[in-house]
């Protein structure tokens, strides 16, 4: 039969298992994951030294092994609060290790109480692993991917702290309570056995919230551009047939903004790389002013954008290219030897048409702005042309 001493071996060695596998994740440069870490390596010396307690000098079995036990928990807390981007306050977190450590010393030294000495550990735990399972609860309304991870967490927080309470009420009321951690009673093995793995299971679920950060990153580089910040060229593909199906279902029209930088190449030679890459910055930040919230800017490629605007008629699509010139986000750049400005192709969605359909008219509409003089907007359309010139 499994001992209590064999069950502390099992998960200091679990605890190494994780630590191995959460620092193959450590370069990923995710917040918390350190903190982890730490929590393993706190939680394999406690475990070590709860197994051989009785070996070993009362103040390591006692006052360390507890003290390393709470530091264990306390870390895996300050993890889970930074894997969520919750706030930290790192002088209740010392205060807590502080005391719990503090009155394991008072119940061994002053009175000598294994019941006291387990109420205090219990209580701990079971309020760490409540704020562990509150902290990532907060998370649920606003997480973008799957919950799965989060109910397994919040799951594991009350299983781990029912089963401290548990054992702290059968400490106080039950006649044949065990006198020793290492004791090895039916009800005190199983109820320590589950306790040692508290600690895997809780980072295991912060592996996976780790995970899901990881995944969040990675989605959002292939996704934007990673100067601008607008959508990338091959979510602007993706984005642009789903909206332009939708169009379709819903016999809403769909406008599309074709934008070129004038004059950017000489920007670039005359000022330098730095100058090209402000302007773009600029354009990017004063879009956000000039389009609404459901439409999606997206940078093609160099100085090219385009801008996908659903459930947008004509006039509304006018409206917005025109802000975009009337800002001229482009402009007031120092030695560039001509202005640069934005020329702007318009298309608005057929019935019929495809992706690449509605963009060929769009483009048409961006060299027709070109060819006219530039710094302009042309709408392509069978039965209305507009163009604006800004005011230098």
């Amino acid at each position: 039969m499994l001992g209590t001493k064999e069950a502390f071996l099992i998960a200091a060695l679990l605890c190494f298992v994780m630590f191995l596998v959460v620092y193959s994740v450590n370069e990923s440069r995710v917040d918390g994951v350190r903190e982890l870490l730490l929590g393993n390596v706190f939680g394999m010396a406690a475990y070590i030294l709860y197994a051989f307690g009785k070996e070993l000098p009362p103040l390591f079995a006692f006052e360390v092994a507890n003290a390393a036990y709470i530091s264990a928990s306390a870390a895996t807390l300050v993890g889970y609060r930074r894997l969520t981007g919750r706030a930290i306050h790192p002088p209740w977190i010392f205060a807590l290790v502080a005391a719990v450590t503090a009155s394991i010393a008072l119940f061994h030294y002053v009175v000598d109480s294994f019941t006291l000495r387990t109420l205090v550990v219990s209580l701990s735990q079971a309020g760490i692993a409540a704020a562990i399972g509150l902290t990532v609860a907060s998370k649920w309304r606003g997480w973008p991917s799957s919950r799965y991870p989060l109910l397994f967490i919040i799951c594991m927080c009350a299983i781990i702290a029912g089963g401290h309470l548990f054992r702290s009420v059968a400490q106080l009321l039950d006649g044949n309570a065990p006198r020793s951690l290492l004791e090895p009673t039916g009800w005190n093995v199983l109820i320590l056995s589950a306790g040692a793995f508290m600690l895997p299971v809780l980072t295991l679920g912060g592996l996976l919230l780790a995970h899901c950060t990881i995944v969040a990153v990675a989605e959002k580089a292939a996704n934007h551009d990673f100067l601008t910040g607008a959508w990338s060229r091959r979510a602007f593909f993706d984005i642009g047939t789903r909206e332009l199906e939708r169009a379709k279902r819903s016999r809403s029209p769909l406008a599309l903004l074709l934008i070129d930088l004038d004059n950017f190449k000489a920007l670039n030679d005359a000022c330098g790389h730095a100058a090209g890459d402000a302007t773009l910055l600029r354009l990017a930040s004063a879009s956000a002013g000039a389009l609404r919230s459901i439409d999606f800017l997206a940078r093609l490629g160099g100085d090219e954008f385009a801008v996908l605007m659903p459930e947008t008629r004509l006039d509304g699509a006018l409206a917005a290219a025109n802000r975009l010139l009337q800002q001229n986000p482009a402009a007031d750049q120092l030695n560039s030897p001509v202005p640069v400005t934005l020329s702007i192709g318009l298309a608005i969605s057929h019935d019929d048409d495809t992706l690449h359909s509605l963009m060929q008219r769009a483009d048409k509409a961006l060299y027709a702005a070109k060819a006219q003089g530039r710094n302009r907007l042309v709408a392509e359309s069978s039965l209305f042309q507009a163009r604006q010139m800004v005011e230098s």
